[in-house]
């Protein structure tokens, strides 16, 4: 850990837990391991947040926190067939983590309030509560918590959302018949993400959700998306706005991905002494499934490109 020089200061050493299993049957043609870990820390050397009277962003300083990571991992692989032309094995992987702030004294009046709870993750975000169309006025509504009257961050963004990872891992099978072999790996992930925002206002340069063609036209009208505007009806952008602020973008992105396939083949070449020849074709995120519907359910930014799909064929000579 890193902390900053202070004769005065009280530092509190991490404190860590780990145990690990590993095990093998029938000469280890199936192999596990098991790991589980806990890990307290405090006194993070962080950048504070300041005004930007001050003239800089921000500030390193020891952050008045105790966090608790804690996490498993599980892995496992089979040998499921092998002879002397045909080989089968598999390789399987799981991991699920979890952080929580477990204190920060002062936390209410320092200037993270608004973005740590006790007891929470620390990969949180606070949000209104989406209460949906106003199907009278065609606006998003979002719940006021405090009654007031008014729709503020600071009084109703109460409902929070943790956007860690549930779980996550891997399946990879690689076969092997003569002189052909074939490897593939399946990537997974179940998370929560920001959903591309639809709807923008002022007539912008946006692709839009198709469903836009169902937002709000008249009274009555049961909808998921508000009425459209050319940013000249500020109830509207504010509305908007509200909703971006919401939990409502924040939607069911888990994914499974063919993240990597490759297909080779050892052209014998008798003829040639000394001489090796391999064909080999591989594709790179070949296949994604997703209810996610906002582009790339792993880069949610519109700003960015999402992985692309590669495919390349290649012809390896050695000598």
């Amino acid at each position: 850990p890193t902390r900053l020089y202070n004769p005065d200061f009280s530092w509190e050493i991490n404190k860590k837990l780990e145990v690990a299993l590993e095990m093998g049957f029938l000469s280890d043609r199936i192999f596990f391991t098991l790991a589980f870990y806990r890990n307290k820390s405090s006194n993070q050397l962080v950048g504070i947040p300041l005004p930007g009277t001050t003239g800089f962003s921000s500030i390193n300083a020891n952050l008045n926190a105790t966090v608790q990571n804690s996490g498993m991992e599980f892995t496992l692989r089979t040998v499921n067939f092998e002879n002397a032309n045909f080989k089968w094995s598999t390789n399987f992987n799981i991991s699920a983590s979890n952080n929580k702030l477990l204190s920060f004294p002062g936390l209410e009046g320092s200037t993270y309030s608004n973005r740590y709870v006790i007891g929470e993750s620390t990969s949180i975000v606070k949000t209104y509560q989406f209460k949906g169309v106003n199907p009278q006025t065609g606006l998003y509504e979002v719940e006021d918590v405090n009654k007031d009257g008014m729709i503020t961050s600071l009084g109703d963004k109460k409902t929070v959302v943790d956007l860690t990872p549930q779980y996550f891992g891997g399946f990879e099978n690689q076969f092997q018949y003569k002189n052909w072999h074939l490897d593939f790996l399946f990537q997974f992930v179940k998370q929560q993400n920001y959903d591309y925002n639809p709807n923008v206002p002022g007539g912008s340069f946006f692709n839009q959700h198709s469903d836009m063609a169902n937002a709000w036209q008249h009274a009555g009208d049961q909808v998921s998306f508000q009425m459209n505007t050319t940013g000249e009806n500020g109830d509207a952008i504010n509305a908007y706005y509200n909703y971006l602020d919401s939990n409502a973008p924040i939607v069911d992105a888990s994914f499974i991905r063919l993240k990597n396939i490759a297909l080779s083949y050892d052209l014998p070449l008798q003829t040639i002494k000394g001489v090796h020849c391999k064909l080999s074709l591989l594709g790179q995120n070949v296949l994604t499934f997703t209810p996610y519907k906002g582009g790339d359910p792993e880069f949610k930014y519109t700003a960015y490109l999402p992985p692309l799909r590669i495919i390349t064929a290649g012809v390896q000579l050695t000598f």
